[in-house]
C-alpha cells in the first residue's frame, strides 16, 4: 500500500482522536520533535524498525525521542503502530500530523532569517505585526545568517520577502546591470 496514504490514515486519526481528548496542541508539539530528532539522529529509524530489538525497548526509545510522558492519544497510537509493525511511517506520520494539524487550525508555517540572534520577545513582537498583516496563525522558524548583512528575509507558504541588506545591495546591483547593457546597446 502507498507510505502516503498510509501515514495520512493514521495521522488523521492520531488528529481526531487528540482532539476528542482535547491533546491536539501536545501531540503536534511531539510530532514536531520527533520530526526533528529524524532528521538529527538517523539511526533513530534504524533502532525503531530493528525487530531485533525487543518491542517494549524500541517504544522506550520512541518515548525518550518525543521527550517522554506522551499525551495518551500519542501513546495509544505508537502502540498500534508498533503492533501493526508500521514503524518504518513513523517520521512520514508526524509530518503528515504536522501538516494536517496546520490546515486545521489554519496556521502559516515559515521562516525568519535574520543577521544575528533574536530574542523571543523580538521574535514574537514580529510574529504579531506579521499576523495583523496576513490575518492568520503564525509559527516561525528563526534562522540566523550573517550573510544578509542585516533586515531579514521572511519565507511564508509560497511568499518570500526580503528585507535584508544583501538583498537590497543584488537589487542595486541588477539595476546599474540593466543602466549598462541599455547604455552599452544605444551606443552600438
Amino acid at each position: 500500500m502507498d507510505r502516503g496514504l498510509i501515514s495520512t490514515r493514521y495521522a488523521r486519526s492520531l488528529l481526531d482522536y487528540a482532539i476528542s481528548l482535547d491533546q491536539q496542541g501536545e501531540v503536534y508539539e511531539r510530532m514536531k520533535t520527533i520530526s526533528e530528532v529524524f532528521w538529527e539522529v538517523p539511526e533513530l529509524r534504524v533502532a525503531l524498525t530493528n525487530t531485533s530489538i525487543r518491542l517494549e525497548e524500541r517504544l522506550k526509545i520512541f518515548n525518550t525521542a518525543t521527550g517522554d510522558n506522551l499525551p495518551s492519544s500519542l501513546k495509544k497510537m505508537a502502540d498500534m503502530i508498533f503492533l501493526n509493525e508500521r514503524e518504518d511511517l513513523i517520521q512520514y506520520i508526524a509530518l503528515r500530523y504536522i501538516e494536517l494539524y496546520r490546515d486545521r487550525f489554519k496556521i502559516l508555517h515559515g521562516k525568519i532569517i535574520t543577521a544575528v540572534q533574536f530574542n523571543k520577545e523580538e521574535i514574537n513582537s514580529f510574529q504579531k505585526r506579521i499576523q495583523k498583516f496576513v490575518g492568520e496563525n503564525l509559527e516561525l522558524d528563526p534562522i540566523v545568517d550573517p550573510d544578509i548583512i542585516g533586515g531579514f528575509v521572511l519565507h511564508l507558504d509560497d511568499y518570500r520577502w526580503d528585507a535584508s541588506v544583501s538583498g537590497e545591495l543584488t537589487r542595486i546591483k541588477s539595476h546599474f546591470k540593466k543602466i549598462e547593457a541599455v547604455s552599452a546597446s544605444q551606443n552600438i
